[in-house]
């Protein structure tokens, strides 16, 4: 199993529980109407419940694409480049870095070792910074472009939340307007609004699962783009900066 459906099984067994104990807390005569809200009056909570899935399993996502950050982050503080000030490199030092880049990645590959490998290997073909430089810019696009990729689905599922929610409001004011001849007596009436507050709740729900889920979805693109911009200063200042100019 790929863990991208790992996440989606998990999140499918996380809503069903918590679903599952919204339902039984709501199972008396006068549930709390924040109970309702969230679900708690079956079958009409399916809506609510379809909403918390795909944010629980959006949560996941950004999870995941959040560690790797983390675990690419750690290869800084491995010391693969000289940090000291003046410190020059010529083409023999730039070549020691590459086959000591090269025997860590027999070890562990990092994003960062496999970009200091392809910009030391070029550099000893071209002997011009520019053109290291060039593919340096170069290659860290292409791992954005990567990380954006295997972002899609969280910018599908922060899409798809608030329109699930308008879902279940269409269907509730649907279903309200096909009693609305009931709402001749008191009965008839508190049946007719409240299938009107089921309607309205499942958006109001899913708005504020897509305002939570946005915030986290923009927190992870901050880090992202800090991320990627920090690797490109890295070699910048570390690697290119000091080719020797003959």
């Amino acid at each position: 199993m790929s863990s991208r459906l790992l996440r989606l099984a998990l999140s499918l067994c996380i809503t069903t529980i918590i679903m599952m104990i919204i339902v039984f807390a709501a199972s008396n005569d006068n549930p709390y109407r924040l109970l309702v809200m969230f679900g708690g009056v079956m079958p009409e909570g399916l809506i609510q419940g379809v909403t918390l899935f795909l944010f629980i399993w959006g949560l996941f996502e950004i999870g995941y694409i959040s560690h790797r950050m983390t675990i690419e982050s750690d290869a800084f503080r491995l010391g693969l480049l000289p940090e000291k000030e003046n410190w020059v490199l010529s083409p023999d030092d730039v070549n020691a870095i590459k086959l000591q880049v090269t025997d860590y990645e027999k070890k562990k590959k990092y994003l960062l070792t496999d970009l200091i490998r392809k910009a030391c290997t070029k550099y000893r073909l071209s002997k011009s910074s520019s053109e290291v430089l060039g593919l340096v810019e170069a290659q860290v696009k292409t791992y954005q472009l990567d990380f954006e990729s295997q972002e899609s689905i969280i910018r599908y599922i922060a899409w798809a939340i608030p329109s699930v929610g308008f879902i279940g409001t269409v269907i509730g004011i649907a279903g309200a307007l096909g009693i609305a001849n009931q709402a001749t007596s008191p009965a008839g009436i508190k049946a007719v609004t409240d299938m009107l507050a089921v309607a309205f709740d499942t958006t109001l729900i899913a708005l504020i699962y897509s305002l939570i889920l946005m915030y986290f979805i923009h927190s992870l693109q901050e880090k992202e783009n800090k991320f990627f911009a920090g690797m490109s200063n890295y070699l910048v200042e570390n690697l290119i900066n000091r080719f020797y100019k003959q």
